[in-house]
């Protein structure tokens, strides 16, 4: 121990590491519901040491108990949040993605073709986070993106229509895939399953999930566990750019999506 009011290197360190953990902390959980959870514990750890300072027994026993079975249901509370903090912070860097720009040509193309059409569609771009295990819920494929095989995949009636596609670099690897749905808060509860099934992928991943909706023709990007507003065929090449090219110029945790009303 340093003698007191002599502050050393080691102390420093100390310091400047917990507040780094501390503020990586804050950006994995800002702008999800988990939010509203970290201000209530910080509400009740407040209280409970103002018991204890206070030598109020009852109360600090009961806050103690209440604590030790708080924290279990937590975690079963928030099982899908924890499981993407988790993903993030175990998240490979500078994975390359692969995608060329004649296939984000092809594929913003065809989302402006199915959007036309008001034919829905659900697709996936992986980038640093593997989506294999997605993939597995859907029929493997191996082929190039191009225009005309995702409309045939999307096309009404079609055995694959339903489900979601997913790009991995310029190549399709898997279609009819079944993607979580994002859990029922309240926030897109008005939204149909497609767009659920959107924004729960890209909760639990960092997948850029693109969206056409069935009734009004309309295309968005989910991303981070937000949907973002209607799209022009200019904007979307435009985002594909940004997302697959340069994902640190956009990022979901402190740049979200705006949502805006279906």
């Amino acid at each position: 121990m340093p003698p007191l009011g002599q502050v050393s290197v080691r102390d420093v360190l100390d310091i400047l590491l917990v507040a780094f953990l501390v503020y990586q902390g804050y950006l994995l959980v800002a702008g999800t519901r988990a939010v509203n959870v970290v201000r209530g514990i910080l509400v009740f750890a407040g209280v409970w040491v103002a018991a204890q300072l206070l030598n109020l027994t009852t109360l600090s026993y009961l806050l103690g108990r209440a604590g030790t079975v708080g924290i279990f249901a937590l975690i079963v509370l928030f099982q899908p949040e924890l499981r993407a903090v988790l993903e993030r912070v175990g998240r490979p860097r500078g994975r390359d993605t692969g995608a060329s720009g004649a296939a984000l040509q092809d594929l913003a193309r065809a989302m402006e073709r199915l959007a036309e059409r008001k034919t829905g569609a659900l697709i996936a771009i992986e980038r640093r986070t593997p989506l294999g295990e997605y993939a597995a819920t859907g029929v493997s494929l191996d082929a190039l993106v191009s225009v005309p095989f995702l409309e045939a995949l999307f096309a009404r009636n079609a055995p694959l229509h339903d489900g979601g596609v997913i790009i991995q670099g310029s190549r399709v690897i898997a279609a009819g895939c079944l993607f979580p749905l994002q859990s029922s808060d309240g926030t897109y509860r008005r939204y149909g399953t497609r767009h659920r099934a959107a924004i729960g992928l890209s909760e639990l991943t960092d997948a850029v999930v693109l969206v056409v909706s069935e009734e009004r023709g309309s295309m968005r990007v989910a991303l981070g566990g937000r949907l973002g507003p209607d799209l022009t065929g200019a904007e979307l090449r435009e985002h594909l750019r940004t997302l697959v090219y340069d994902p640190a110029g956009y990022s979901p945790l402190t740049d979200p999506a705006p949502e805006v009303q279906p």
